[in-house]
């Protein structure tokens, strides 16, 4: 075989471990005889040292072009030889056979010579990294620096301390009589002298960086395997992202470094062979037994979670049992979605109603006073025995809560002769927020908010039940495994910590929407960040995440401040978040027809909201109910693009959340959103062309300029 003395290049058997032919470099570089190394096992020709011998068997196995890292080879005289080396398979004909072509790096009497560290020393390799080789830096310019950075060493190293020659972009130091935690001290205070001199170099238009490895020589250890777990060290601090600048030697160094130089070409490593669909290799491969893994816990799904989801909303549920004996109308006040309905219905069971006899009046769907009065009158007549909910009482026009808040103080019924008293009725009251800040607002009338006053249950937002987030996800995720027949695993460790990171404006009902259009995304068995569009603090590791528990008084002070602070309403709400929609769009340079994907959201929300009823939803939409069902496979088609924008998730939540918590409005919502959104396209796109605003618009260019003149003339 070809190749000098200097080189030692072996033909083996990848298989069967045997070297089939080699030069007579091999015989010298490796200290035997070439008749001895012909025929004999690699692994016992080439007697890798303690910790390094994964470095030619894991490569070798793979049959791959591998550069190997440097390793220790122990000679049978007991001396030892720093080898680097080269893995190249042979022709695919010759089936598995590898070439191994080795070289030396340094023998002890090199490592001598340039300074050995004694028993006791610790050895720290710096080494240069990031250098940007280009028109501006070459490798002369590399070598100029690595001297001046030895130079700035010695001036500062301690009497005795070793700084050997500059090898490439790399020297080492010789730490006498300092331990591995003392090194790193030493090495910190070496690395901001040198930060600091390098900055005054005419060479300090270098981007680099500096880091060190460090090992220990133990009694037992030899000089050159210290020498090479510093510098595997290095090359494991070099290619972390961690932010760390020092690194002592660790034992999995090797396995590291190998698995990196294996696959160092990426997807070019080795020859592609036939692809498959992950569905086609669950069904067609077999199960491969692998090492254990220690995987970040998870939580296996909670199965048959029935009702309520224990957590620091507990208070809510205690002044429920209180307030259910007592014969006084309540309050229950908190955010939507946050489960007052529920706390409702515990009043009700407590206080002897039977399951039939909870009444929920919903005062967001009255059409007129006429409507309200007549529905009101009807079953505060009929009440008896019965639990009567008011939801969003605030929304009645004036004159129907100064008649129910008359009513409720005075115990008597109105319009009727002769006067009759209320039957034994229990009246329940939702309200969205404090019963004072909806009074500020004009919405709700001091007399009825008078009537609901007295002992008010406030239901906090999901936002602060943290624990309870993934016991609600868990129910929710079942419940929709059920509808849809499907045995669902559970959430990914890092879909978890995503879901407990996020602040669920809309609560429970956000969180129920989220994971029903999750399932519909998917049909695997767990739920991801990607199927959720949920990665606030996500860790790679699966870190449980803890939130950090405030002072009492600092929570305390915090508390006052949100309450004092303002809130938007709902469509304030929406109206801002289309605005910031259409400023996205024009910073991305992107041109998406947030228009129509408005009327989407309000068509589907609105089905939602009457369960899918079509005539309800038409209803509400102004609009008949065939035009809907002419407009849902339209809808259907251009899901997948709302769902897949980013910019779209806030107006989609705040345009869903305003639908299920607005009155009927006298002017059609489609109209009345699709205006809004007309404003501020009108406002902020001045300097694109019309056509480009009425794609925005979700119109044709006529269309858009239309409906801009009939704006305009309001």
């Amino acid at each position: 075989m070809p190749g000098g003395l200097n080189e030692a290049l072996l033909a083996i058997d990848a298989d069967s471990g045997e070297i089939l032919d080699c030069n007579e470099g091999a015989a010298s570089l490796l200290g035997v005889a070439s008749v001895a190394v012909r025929g004999e096992l690699w692994s016992r020709a080439i007697t890798c040292s303690a910790g390094s011998g994964g470095v030619l068997a894991l490569p070798m196995q793979s049959c791959q072009r591998v550069s190997l890292p440097p390793f220790l080879v122990r000679h049978s005289d007991g001396t030892e030889v720093v080898l680097g080396g080269m893995l190249l398979p042979s022709a695919p004909e010759q089936n598995r056979v590898v070439n191994l072509l080795l070289w030396k790096l340094m023998d002890e009497e090199q490592l001598r010579v340039s300074g050995a560290p004694a028993p006791s020393d610790t050895l720290a390799v710096l080494g240069v990294d990031q250098l940007r080789y280009d028109g501006q830096w070459g490798v002369q310019d590399t070598d100029r620096l690595m001297t001046e950075l030895r130079s700035i060493l010695l001036e500062i190293v301690r009497t005795g301390d070793i700084v050997s020659p500059p090898s490439a972009a790399s020297v080492f130091i010789v730490l006498r009589d300092v331990d591995i935690e003392g090194a790193r001290d030493i090495c910190m205070a070496l690395h901001s002298h040198l930060r600091r001199e390098h900055a005054k170099s005419k060479l300090s238009r270098a981007k680099m960086r500096m880091c060190f490895g460090l090992a220990f020589r133990a009694s037992e250890g030899s000089a050159l395997a210290t020498l090479v777990a510093a510098n595997n060290a290095l090359m494991q601090v070099q290619c972390s992202a961690a932010g760390e600048s020092t690194c002592a030697a660790d034992d999995g160094d090797y396995d590291l470094i190998v698995g990196r130089v294996i696959n160092s070409a990426g997807i070019f490593s080795a020859s592609l062979s036939h692809s498959t669909t992950a569905s086609e290799e669950l069904k067609t491969t077999d199960p491969v037994p692998l090492s254990p893994k220690v995987l970040p816990s998870v939580a296996p799904i909670e199965k048959d979670i029935e009702g309520y989801v224990v957590d620091n909303m507990e208070g809510a549920v205690d002044q429920a049992f209180f307030l259910a004996k007592l014969d006084l109308p309540v309050a229950i006040i908190g955010p939507a979605g946050t489960g007052k309905m529920y706390i409702a219905r515990i009043i009700h069971e407590e206080s002897g109603g039977a399951t039939d006899s909870l009444v929920s009046i919903d005062c967001r769907e009255f059409r007129s006073r006429g409507a309200a009065h007549k529905r009101l009158a009807l079953e505060l007549s009929r009440g008896e025995g019965k639990t009567l909910v008011f939801k969003s009482p605030h929304l009645l026009h004036v004159e129907v809560q100064l008649k129910l808040a008359r009513q409720i103080s005075s115990r008597t019924l109105a319009d009727v002769s002769p006067p009759q008293y209320l039957p034994r009725v229990k009246l329940v009251a939702l309200f969205p927020e404090k019963l004072e800040v909806l009074m500020r607002r004009g919405e709700l009338t001091e007399p009825l908010a008078s009537v609901f006053a007295g002992y008010p249950i406030n239901v906090p937002p999901i936002n602060d039940r943290k624990q309870a987030v993934l016991r609600w996800a868990h129910k929710i995720l079942g419940q929709e495994g059920v509808l849809r027949d499907r045995d669902m695993k559970g959430f990914t460790p890092d879909a978890e910590q995503a879901m407990l990171q996020y602040d669920w404006p809309g609560n429970i009902s956000e969180m129920r929407q989220c994971i029903h259009d999750a399932m519909e995304k998917t049909d695997k068995d767990w739920l991801t960040p990607v199927d959720l569009g949920l990665f606030k603090g996500i860790d790679p590791d699966g870190v449980p995440f803890q939130p950090t528990p405030k002072p009492f008084l600092a929570a305390l002070h915090t508390e006052d401040d949100e309450n004092d602070a303002y809130l938007p309403s709902a469509l304030e709400a929406v109206h801002i978040a289309l605005g910031e929609a259409v400023h996205n769009l024009l910073a991305l340079n992107m041109i998406k027809p947030l228009g129509a994907w408005v009327e989407d959201e309000l068509v589907l929300a609105a089905l939602d909201r009457y369960r899918g009823d079509m005539q309800r939803t038409g209803d509400f939409l102004h609009t008949k109910p065939r035009n809907i069902s002419r407009w849902l496979p339209k809808i259907a088609a251009r899901e997948d693009e709302r769902n897949g924008s980013s910019l779209w998730q806030k107006p989609r939540r705040l345009l869903r959340e305003w639908v299920r918590e607005s009155p009927r409005a006298e002017e059609p919502p489609l109209l009345l959103i699709g205006d809004k959104l007309l404003a501020h396209v009108t406002e902020q796109c001045s300097a694109l062309s019309s056509a480009n605003r009425a794609r925005i618009v979700g119109v044709s260019t006529p269309t858009y300029l239309k409906r801009l003149r009939e704006v305009q003339d309001k």
